[in-house]
């Protein structure tokens, strides 16, 4: 009776002690599923921030690409009115010289006349201003630029 009862014994231990390690597993895998939802949470919300945060500079690269070519197309205006600007310099320079000239010739003739050469003092000092105005537009300005 007592090698039966050991038996029974035994087998109930047996029994139990495998249900204490199969509890003990389903413990182990819940805290592995809970840490899992927590890692998987936080990478939710990183993915959420970095999809925001993506958009973001996908925006502003558009805007840079925009700005970048209006910037493009500004420049290309800039110059072309330099150009011009320094062409109408040049033919005015050309015309001031030509004009200088010219009041040197009437000057003469006045003198030669015997007339005071006062006479053309306004349109001498009209030339002086031109070419004092002329000698203030330089493109300084163009150093300034990013590019």
């Amino acid at each position: 009776m007592y090698k039966d009862y050991e038996i029974k014994l035994n087998a109930i231990l047996d029994k139990h002690g495998v249900q204490k390690v199969e509890l003990g597993l389903i413990d182990d895998l819940d805290k592995k599923i809970q840490n899992a939802k927590k890692e998987v949470g936080s990478a939710e919300r990183l993915h959420k921030a970095a999809e925001k945060d993506n958009n973001k500079v996908n925006k502003l690269n558009a805007e840079w690409i925009d700005l970048k070519a209006k910037a493009k197309k500004e420049v290309k205006t800039l110059y072309d009115l330099v150009k011009f600007a320094k062409n109408n310099i040049k033919e005015a320079k050309t015309e001031l010289t030509s004009t200088e000239k010219q009041i040197q010739k009437i000057k003469k003739s006045l003198k030669d006349l015997g007339l005071p050469e006062n006479a053309i003092s306004q349109q001498i000092s009209e030339v002086s201003k031109l070419k004092s105005t002329l000698k203030t537009l330089n493109f300084s300005f163009l150093d300034d630029l990013p590019f």
